[in-house]
């Protein structure tokens, strides 16, 4: 894949941008609670981080009538412009700044995993999709382990004003580094029929729950998802009652998770020649299953092992589900049907976060964990044992579909 000029820009994006975001994305938290010394200042910032997601059909309406690789560029050049706005931040008086920026983020995050769908479909063969996406995803995830360090790092030496410069720049570069794509995008436009705007915005949740295999994918998917925000909230009782460690060992078992997410997404292409979108995203949840599984222990080499394979099983099932989604779905679509997929899978996760943390004062987490598992675990075998149903051989979704743009 790298020998392709245009993924070559795409990937070389990919770290850009997830490096910059990844190493703002928690130090802005850090940063709250150092102005605070309020837990809840520091955790309203990725309230604020999540929200944007709810505007999801919004988002994905207008990039889907707009130049993909223009959205992507406007969006970078506004992030260089609003990070340096967090040189203003110097009391508790300026937190909502921070909010803001924070919010600005999430919006942003959202616009540019449904242009870089476009983008991606538009330049990337059909069968070549699933590698695609695990080398995009591999890159993310060593993003995730790498940047968060670095910035907090950065932060902690040199201060807030310091990690907004160096992120702004970044974002930059990689604004410079995609106007190098070459790329042929048509004109946005309406596709087929007119119908009212609201019929519109909703067109890629439309088209998401009309597909069969994707139907099911995203049902089980997001029943999965459900509980996964319970994770947030014991993964401290994890490492403070059954490890007897401080809760900074959390950053220790954090990394373990992120080589096992490195190592998912390199292996994730294979998984999908072998066995089909729907059945690696079904591995992905069992193996999250078994993760699960091993935190409930004492032992500290099975809650280490236990992190490695939730780590293997989320680029597992993202790079199946989002292989197959676009796969599924016609170009004149991709970005309300990314957006789309954001909500149905994100919006009961986000839900979870705080039911987990109502949970966690009267449950004990092995018990809470144990539920992750039996879902997590169900939805997964439901998904793996599945036939591979998709496109029938010799259509496309560009030639198949008629739904209105």
């Amino acid at each position: 894949m790298l020998r392709d000029p245009a993924f070559r820009v795409l990937f070389c994006f990919q770290v850009l941008t997830g490096f910059a975001s990844n190493s703002l994305f928690l130090s802005l938290g850090v940063w709250a609670k150092d102005l605070t010394g309020s837990n809840s200042a520091a955790g309203l910032v990725f309230f604020c981080v999540v929200l944007p997601v709810a505007f999801g059909p919004l988002v994905g309406y207008a990039v889907d009538h707009l130049r993909r690789k223009s959205v992507l560029l406007t969006v970078n050049c506004a992030a260089v412009v609003l990070v340096p706005s967090l040189l203003l931040v110097r009391a508790a008086a300026d937190l909502w700044l921070i909010y803001v920026v924070a919010g600005a983020y999430g919006l942003a995050a959202v616009f540019l995993r449904s242009a870089q769908a476009g983008v991606l479909k538009t330049v990337i063969a059909h069968d070549d999709l699933a590698v695609a996406n695990a080398y995009l995803r591999s890159a993310g995830e060593v993003m995730r382990v790498v940047s968060p360090l670095f910035g907090v790092g950065l932060y902690a030496f040199l201060g807030g004003h310091a990690l907004a410069l160096v992120v702004a720049a970044v974002f930059l570069l990689a604004a410079v580094t995609l106007r190098r794509l070459r790329i042929t995008e048509a004109a946005p436009g309406s596709t087929g029929a007119p119908q009212s705007v609201v019929r519109r915005i909703g067109a890629g949740l439309t088209h998401l729950w009309s597909q069969p295999r994707l139907v099911v994918m995203t049902t089980a998917i997001g029943l999965a998802f459900g509980v996964v925000g319970f994770f947030d909230s014991s993964d401290f009782a994890v490492v403070g009652e059954g490890l007897g460690k401080p809760a900074s060992f959390l950053g220790v078992l954090t990394s373990v998770q992120g080589v096992g997410s490195v190592a998912g997404g390199v292996t994730a292409a294979l998984l999908i020649r072998r066995l089909g979108e729907t059945a690696t995203s079904g591995a992905g949840l069992v193996a999250m299953a078994l993760g699960a599984l091993g935190m409930t222990q004492h032992a500290p080499a099975v809650v280490f092992a236990a992190f490695a394979a939730f780590g293997v099983g989320v680029p597992w099932l993202v790079v199946g589900y989002t292989t197959a989604w676009q796969r599924d779905t016609p170009s004149h679509l991709v970005g309300r049907v990314a957006t789309a997929a954001d909500l149905s899978i994100l919006g009961p996760q986000a839900l979870s976060i705080p039911i987990g943390a109502l949970l966690i004062e009267v449950v004990p987490y092995r018990v809470l964990l144990t539920v992750c598992f039996a879902v997590l675990l169900a939805a997964g075998v439901t998904l793996t044992v599945r036939r591979r149903t998709g496109v029938r051989p010799g259509a496309t979704p560009e030639s198949s579909s008629s739904t209105p743009s």
